[in-house]
C-alpha cells in the first residue's frame, strides 16, 4: 500500500521516538548515574554517532526487507512477462547515515537470459519506469 509523503509532524513523532531510545541508550553505555566529569564532548558525540548508525541500519534493513518480501517468490520477466523467481544477493548499499548490507531480491529469465531487479512499486506519474512493461499479446 503505497503512502503520501511524512508531514513534518510525522517525522517529528519518529524523531521523538528515537530521542526515547537516546535515553535507554545514554543508560546502557554509562549507567544509572551517567558520565563522570572526566568523559569529554567528543567521547559522548561517539556515542550517540554509534546509535544513530545503529538506529539507521536496523530501521532500512527492516524497511527494505519488508519491501522485499512484499514482491512474493515469483516476478514476471520485464521484457517477456514470464514468471521468474526470485533469488537474493547481498550487496552493500550506500545510504545517508553509513553503509549496509543489502539482500536485493534478482530475478532471472532462462528464455530471456537476462537478470532484472523487480521494482517495489509502479513508476509515479511523470517518471519512467525502472524497466519496461511486457509487451501487449497480439489479438
Amino acid at each position: 500500500m503505497a503512502r503520501a509523503p511524512f508531514t513534518p509532524r510525522d517525522l517529528q513523532i519518529i524523531r521523538d521516538l528515537a530521542a526515547q531510545w537516546g535515553k535507554i541508550v545514554a543508560r546502557r553505555a554509562f549507567g544509572d548515574q551517567g558520565p563522570g566529569t572526566d568523559v569529554d564532548l567528543t567521547a559522548l558525540e561517539e556515542v550517540a554517532l554509534a546509535a544513530a548508525a545503529g538506529l539507521t541500519e536496523g530501521t532500512l534493513t527492516t524497511l527494505l526487507e519488508q519491501q522485499a518480501q512484499a514482491l512474493g517468490d515469483q516476478q514476471a520477466c520485464p521484457a517477456c512477462g514470464r514468471l521468474c523467481p526470485l533469488r537474493r544477493q547481498s550487496r552493500p548499499l550506500d545510504v545517508r547515515g553509513g553503509c549496509l548490507q543489502l539482500s536485493e531480491p534478482i530475478g532471472h529469465c532462462p528464455d530471456c537470459r537476462r537478470d532484472f531487479f523487480p521494482p517495489t512499486a509502479l513508476a509515479q506519474a511523470g517518471q519512467p519506469p525502472l524497466q519496461p512493461r511486457p509487451v501487449p499479446a497480439d489479438r
